[in-house]
């Protein structure tokens, strides 16, 4: 069962559940969390009641010391003594105590029941990532969905009108076109959201823009329609695949990490920009380790030459200027250049951002 909260501290009180200490209780009280982000309200959450694996948890022994923790979709939540415990795992299954910045290590038998309870939840979570070759197949004109938003939980219906790339949808009610609304703050946007698409209990991975355009047939209150984007569906104008739905697809379908971890130097800088259209952080982590405090200040952003020959470009080094055009708040849009320096440690390893603009 998928639930959301509005307030972190109600999670809290779900797993401490009024008192200080699991010892006086029959058995403590562990709970797995799966989301989308750091910042996502809508979550699946699994709560196992074992003294075994509890004392588990609290046997694991550091590893090593880390600066930044990583994206990741996995939690795992308990009391120790009064205060809550936060780990974290990562796509590639390892453990990190939130609470002291370290990478830890648990017995065997621990660490793979604790994998088979994230795939578990995972599996009801997520969408299915699938071409839209495919998802052009199963729904089909005319069909009505149900979307879910990945970081809120708000669901809505919608019917496909058109589109041959890709989707293009309607909501189907005043009622909808309101909840849909919502899921963007109230303000209608190019901006992408991540979303589950579901039809005759298949659910999709996909992607989402919020900003009414062209026709519209129903009475609905929504001036047009908008896209929905799915894996290797591309736009009508441009004819290619859009990075920033593609994105947003990985990121419903819980493979963002797996996916931008095989990115050119090209792409990884192209990400940075849609990291910055949209305000977020969790895409900026997965491809630059440094300080981040600017994305708030950024209204839009947009690449206006990404043509320049790269300055250098060696198995693991990559450098190369991009001209942009950006709209601070409170500012003139203003167009700028900068020498964007893109590293990896090894030749299979992946590409990292060094030196950003902000």
């Amino acid at each position: 069962m998928r639930h959301f909260y509005f307030i972190v501290s109600l999670l809290f009180l779900l797993i401490v559940n009024g008192s200080n200490t699991y010892a006086s209780h029959s058995e403590a009280k562990v709970t797995f969390l799966v989301k989308s982000s750091s910042q996502s309200l809508f979550q699946t959450e699994l709560t196992i009641e074992s003294d075994e694996l509890f004392q588990s948890l609290l046997r694991s022994s550091t590893r090593q010391q880390v600066s930044e923790i990583p994206h990741c979709n996995n939690f795992i939540l308990f009391e120790d003594r009064g205060e809550i415990q936060v780990l974290v795992m990562d796509s590639s299954g390892i453990l990190y105590n939130s609470n002291k910045r370290t990478k830890i290590a648990l017995d065997p038998r621990t660490h793979q029941k604790i994998q088979m309870y994230f795939k578990l939840l995972g599996s009801k979570h997520f969408g299915n990532v699938m071409a839209w070759e495919v998802v052009n197949e199963q729904i089909p004109k005319y069909s009505i969905v149900k979307i879910t938003d990945i970081e809120t939980g708000l669901s809505f219906h919608a019917q496909r009108r058109a589109g041959k790339n890709h989707a293009d949808v309607q909501p189907v009610t005043r009622k909808d076109t309101e909840i849909m609304k919502r899921i963007y703050g109230g303000e209608w946007s190019w901006k992408r959201r991540g979303i589950l698409v579901e039809l005759n209990e298949q659910i999709f991975a996909a992607s989402m823009h919020g900003m009414p355009h062209g026709n519209g047939a129903l009475a609905n209150g929504f001036p047009g329609h908008f896209c929905i984007h799915f894996k290797g569906s591309i736009t009508h104008k441009t004819r290619n695949t859009d990075l920033s739905h593609q994105v947003m697809v990985y990121k419903a379908g819980g493979l963002l990490d797996e996916y931008v971890s095989q990115f050119t130097p090209q792409e990884v800088i192209e990400l940075f920009f849609v990291a910055l259209n949209q305000n977020d952080l969790d895409l900026l982590t997965l491809i630059y380790k440094g300080k981040s405090t600017f994305l708030t200040a950024v209204e839009s952003v947009r690449i206006v030459n990404k043509d320049h020959n790269p300055t250098i470009n060696t198995v693991l080094e990559f450098e190369m200027p991009v001209t942009y055009k950006i709209k601070e708040k409170g500012k003139a849009e203003q167009e700028q250049t900068f020498v964007f320096k893109v590293e990896r440690v090894s030749p299979t390893g992946r590409w990292q951002l060094i030196q950003i603009p902000y």
